[in-house]
């Protein structure tokens, strides 16, 4: 490991933010209780990692423009970037 490498708490809270978002892909906004635990869980991503739902928000937004990566690659990560 180098110093540049990141911590292992930096990695676990990454890998949590991921499973996080994921679940927000199946909660029903229709529902109530969907409705009422969709804040907490934005909240504890970005606390887990500042910057993933931003991040997220901008790939739906570049695939909705239609930006399909043919050109500069795929979307790129800059989750962790400096």
């Amino acid at each position: 490991m180098t110093p540049e490498d990141p911590s292992i708490e930096d990695v676990g809270a990454r890998l949590l933010a991921v499973r996080l978002l994921e679940v927000l892909g199946g909660l029903d906004l229709t529902s109530a209780d969907g409705r009422a635990g969709i804040g907490s869980l934005l909240s504890e991503i970005e606390r887990l990692s500042p910057g993933a739902v931003l991040q997220q928000a901008a790939r739906i937004e570049l695939r909705a423009l239609g930006w399909s990566g043919s050109r500069g690659g795929s979307v790129p990560d800059l989750h962790g970037a400096s």
